[in-house]
């Protein structure tokens, strides 16, 4: 079957994300850089025009026909099924439906689809939820071996309106959740333009497909660049895979995040620079595994520092340990209401982010 649709589409994605890089270039002059990056996003834009063949050995040829069967005899019509393997051994379905009478929800057509292919299929976000006459792009992909809760809190310098610390938490394909914290040198307005700015970058390039370490470099490096990007930013990033509980820190500049678990508190390091002070500047990476219940804190370094001892490390863990609290949003309330007791006139941003993860059990 043609599987035009997603091709021209994932294409016409990275063509938008480098114009979008590219307009970080502002003031008159353009660089190098921001000349390759639209020549870029010029060539994709020249060939999201062609077919780009896809395949995948992931489901069979007999179990393709099967598929193609039921489809028809649900009255729906077929523009296009695109099958990858975006985990190893782990199916995603992306296809372009229309049904010719009555209507169906996604999540139904998710397990009658998974029940004939013998896999837990759900909705993936992003997906249309409802397929009827009018034709649409629906996205079914493999249910994930862990699920994650997500908690944050946050205060201003001195309490006030604007903070220079930005978050984000989203899923992406392959079943991976990120969750990144973004610390803009100084506080107050200009401090949340210098964040804001590099977290919807690096959101949008991570959408478009681009992996956690490219887009990561990429931003640095135009950053960098850039002598009206403004101050750097520190960048403190965890993807987690839902699939087999694993975790990959990427960290610029950022201060030690936190690991709770059963057998304690883990503490993980790094000493990179922030993004945007050097081009090409390495990236501070640390790969572990993950066990069901444990807990990943994240936080600014206005939350260290405000604790008045020679070990700020030691004596956070120490908090984290004492903690009782079982859901993430409790857990990071906590953190910073004991970060109080020992500052309570909030000398820079502070903000605290828990992301906890449990394995998914039968039933559940």
């Amino acid at each position: 079957m043609d599987n035009l649709f997603y091709s021209r589409g994932k294409l016409r994605e990275y063509a938008d994300a480098f114009r979008r890089l590219m307009n970080v270039y502002t003031g008159g002059s353009r660089t190098a850089l921001s000349l390759q990056l639209g020549e870029t996003a010029a060539m994709l834009e020249r060939i999201s025009g062609d077919s780009v063949e896809e395949t995948s050995g992931i489901i069979s040829e007999q179990q393709k026909n099967e598929l193609c069967d039921y489809l028809k005899s649900e009255s729906i019509i077929v523009a296009g099924i695109l099958v990858l393997e975006p985990v190893k051994n782990r199916l995603e379905l992306v296809m372009r439906l229309s049904k010719r009478r009555g209507c169906i929800t996604a999540g139904q057509l998710a397990d009658n689809i998974g029940a004939m292919l013998g896999r837990h299929l759900r909705v993936a976000d992003g997906s249309r939820r409802v397929l009827s006459k009018d034709e649409g792009e629906f996205i079914f992909e493999e249910r994930t071996d862990y699920r994650l809760l997500f908690g944050h809190a946050e205060c201003s310098k001195g309490f006030a309106r604007i903070s220079g610390d930005n978050y984000s938490y989203m899923n992406i394909e392959g079943g991976r959740s990120i969750v990144s914290l973004a610390d803009g040198m100084g506080c107050g307005s200009p401090a949340n333009e210098y964040s804001t700015r590099f977290i919807e970058l690096l959101e949008h390039f991570l959408e478009a497909g681009f992996s956690e370490e490219a887009a990561l470099e990429l931003l640095n490096d135009a950053f960098a660049d850039n002598d009206s990007a403004g101050s750097p930013v520190t960048l403190d990033m965890c993807s987690i895979n839902e699939y087999d509980g694993s975790a990959n820190f990427f960290k610029m500049g950022a201060v030690p995040s936190f690991i709770k678990g059963r057998d304690g508190v883990r503490i993980v390091e790094a000493s990179s620079l922030p993004a945007g002070v050097i081009s090409g500047s390495s990236i501070d990476r640390f790969n572990t595994g993950l066990q069901d219940g444990d807990y990943i804190i994240m936080m600014s370094d206005g939350v260290l520092d405000a604790l008045p001892f020679y070990d700020k490390e030691k004596r956070m863990r120490e908090i984290i340990e004492g903690i009782e609290e079982r859901m993430p949003q409790a857990i990071a309330e906590r953190i910073l209401n004991e970060v109080y007791f020992y500052d309570e006139k909030i000398a820079d941003d502070m903000t605290v982010l828990v992301t906890g993860i449990w394995k998914i059990r039968n039933g559940d």
